[in-house]
């Protein structure tokens, strides 16, 4: 379903999350609901996040960087990764060290998310590398920061970054309100409300996130209406499967395998044909478990651009004229089930 899903979000994605919300979205709509409640914006006001907590403990290693014991805190954070047990020690001293010491960066806390995300770039085209030499997301970001963005606490300005990243563009557009409008169904967000915000923003840090306890006001107040087997569960990331969506078996989806022909990557010009060539074969591989997280965002937005300029640049006006062609169709059912 991703096609349908590109459709409607109108932007290439690094995962494959959207895709869900979708199918639920319309199985919601199925079952003759037009609105829902869903909980975005909790985990950015309220510190929900593993990035959070992973900030904590970064800075606490930071002060001590030839600590043997402060870095293994962080492996009590994302157990829920395939391979995280296996691969923790070696993937703590080369991802998380690295830039251990850049603790004065107003951006210190999404470093490492940003820098394997950052990896995805390695498969762009020489011609569109040549046309992003220039570029800096990071410094055009942070001029926009409030002026005294510095003064604040480290946890706020880890929330604020969060906020103004992945809440807007990605958790609220492609992956929440598109999916729902997809199948006219309306989202409600009580934790957005300006009201709440503002109030979880008077909250101090340590109440928001209590040493390693996310969310932590906001189960101290639940407790009195949810079970503890909800309260005190562990905190996991919401997930699909990325690779394994695609190339679930030798052939490979038949729309996959199109777009990314070594002719059809050459003709939109977005990406190294002969990079991504080894990364499908790489994809294709009998265990897709050991296949990594930057190898994961790359093959999902390598897919999804090369459908967002097959949907919106080559074919985009026949696929106008199907969607003429299916609201004509659904007119004239209207009016013969009206009689």
């Amino acid at each position: 379903i991703m096609p349908e899903v590109i459709w409607h979000a109108e932007q290439p994605l690094i995962r494959t999350a959207p895709a869900p919300l979708y199918l639920l979205s319309k199985l919601v709509r199925q079952n003759n609901f037009k609105v829902v409640l869903t909980g975005e914006g909790a985990d950015e006001i309220l510190a929900g996040y593993d990035l959070f907590r992973e900030m904590k403990i970064r800075r606490f290693w930071a002060a001590r960087p030839d600590s043997q014991c402060r870095p293994l805190l962080l492996r009590k954070l994302y157990h829920y990764l395939p391979n995280w047990p296996r691969q923790a020690s070696r993937f703590l001293e080369s991802s998380y060290r690295a830039n251990l010491a850049d603790n004065g960066e107003k951006h210190y806390s999404h470093i490492p998310k940003w820098s394997v995300t950052a990896q995805v770039k390695l498969f762009f085209s020489e011609e569109l590398k040549a046309g992003l030499k220039d570029y800096n997301a990071i410094a055009d970001f942070e001029r926009d920061l409030p002026e005294d963005f510095g003064g604040w606490d480290h946890l706020s300005r880890a929330q604020y970054i969060e906020i103004k990243t992945l809440l807007a563009g990605n958790l609220l557009s492609s992956q929440g309100d598109r999916m729902m409008m997809a199948n006219s169904v309306e989202g409600r967000f009580p934790f957005l409300d300006y009201r709440v915000v503002e109030f979880c923003a008077k909250i101090p840090p340590r109440l928001r996130l209590k040493v390693m306890n996310e969310k932590y006001i906001l189960k101290k107040i639940a407790k009195e209406f949810l079970p503890p087997a909800i309260t005190s569960r562990v905190k996991q990331g919401y997930r699909a499967p990325d690779c394994e969506s695609f190339f679930n078996d030798s052939s490979g989806l038949e729309y996959v395998n199109d777009i990314l022909s070594a002719e059809n990557i050459k003709k939109s010009g977005y990406f190294d044909s002969t990079a991504v060539e080894t990364l499908v074969k790489k994809c294709r591989s009998a265990n897709k478990s050991l296949i990594s997280a930057k190898h994961n965002m790359a093959i999902v937005g390598i897919i999804t651009t090369q459908l967002l300029d097959k949907l919106f640049v080559r074919d985009f006006s026949s696929r106008l004229a199907q969607e003429a062609d299916y609201r004509e169709k659904e007119e004239r059912f209207k009016i013969v089930s009206r009689g």
